[in-house]
């Protein structure tokens, strides 16, 4: 953005009114004559044409604006911006078991929603470091506490079931959730547990995960995924993929003991992906980042250019009238 510090000085670009009124009308009139014989002679020794003549007079006017600019001192404001205060640092802790297949939830699964719900809850989060775990018997980091929100996405839409698993090792997950945030001195240490199952693997349980997480002063918030009842799920077969009814149990009362134990109350249930996405989406505005967001300018003058264009443009008019345009006496 351009700006100019002392603005005032453009008042002088009236002065240029009387010099062109001078040039104009008074200049003319008071050059000496002198009465010849041979005007046609004289004519021929001066071969300017006649508009040229009037060059070093718009180079003094041009001039003058320059100079008068370079006074009012121009410069380039760029706009920045400090950020102060301290994001919340937020793991998402997903399920990848098989149960995860069922097909109650669009698109074609429960997996598959939760990554579309959490692809969207990154994406309203700012200034936050976020990070994924994943966990069926066993638990993984796939991505560490990070801001490049594109690298999670990537990652996110890239996790898929694990086919060899048998088992859900809850606790596990929420563990190793803990142990990405502890060291954190982040204003709010947040998981987000989202589950279809009951934890029956790993080597810890989730109600002690849960005291670990609460020592960290760590909220967590546990989503169980999954409707009621006998849910569609596929088996593959010589003929193909064909689907089931089963039912699939989801330990709330371990999910709500988790929630209670680390301040969040109670466990949310969705039992479709507008519920997921309602829950996600509740969370997002409970956890919101408290930054302070300062703009400053940083300066750069360019009034010397304008100085020194001035200057130039003063030379080639002494030179254009001195030299080239110089005039019979």
């Amino acid at each position: 953005m351009l700006e100019f510090v002392h603005p005032n000085w453009f008042w002088l670009f009236l002065i240029i009114i009387p010099i062109i009124l001078y040039e104009i009308f008074i200049k003319n009139k008071n050059k000496p004559r002198f009465i010849h014989s041979r005007v046609e002679l004289l004519r021929s020794l001066s071969k300017t044409p006649s508009l040229l003549q009037f060059i070093p007079f718009v180079f003094r006017i041009v001039a003058i604006l320059l100079l008068i600019t370079a006074l009012a001192r121009p410069r380039f404001a760029h706009k920045k911006q400090q950020v102060t205060g301290k994001g919340i640092d937020i793991i998402l802790a997903i399920d990848i078991s098989g149960s995860m297949k069922a097909v109650d939830f669009q698109p074609k699964n429960r997996l598959e929603a939760a990554k579309k719900v959490a692809n969207q809850f990154v994406e309203n989060r700012k200034n936050d470091r976020i990070g994924l775990i994943v966990f069926a018997e066993n638990a993984y980091t796939q991505c560490p506490l990070t801001l490049d929100y594109n690298i999670l996405k990537t990652i996110l839409g890239s996790m898929e079931i694990n086919e060899e698993a048998n088992g859900t090792a809850i606790g596990m997950g929420l563990a190793t959730s803990v142990a990405r945030l502890k060291e954190s001195e982040a204003k709010s240490k947040v998981i987000i547990l989202i589950t279809d199952g009951r934890n029956n693997s790993g080597e810890i349980d989730p109600e002690t995960a849960a005291d670990l997480a609460a020592t960290y002063d760590i909220k967590v918030y546990p989503i169980g995924v999954g409707k009621k009842g006998e849910v569609d799920y596929p088996f593959q077969t010589a003929f193909g993929t064909r689907y089931q009814k089963v039912k699939i149990e989801i330990d709330m009362d371990a999910l709500n003991k988790i929630a209670k134990l680390t301040g969040t109350k109670f466990a949310r249930r969705a039992q479709n992906t507008e519920e997921l996405e309602a829950i996600l989406k509740h969370i997002n505005e409970l956890e919101k980042t408290e930054i302070k967001i300062e703009n400053y300018y940083q300066y750069q003058e360019i009034f010397w250019y304008y100085l020194l264009a001035g200057f130039i443009v003063l030379f080639l008019e002494f030179i254009l009238k001195t030299i080239i345009l110089k005039e019979l006496p």
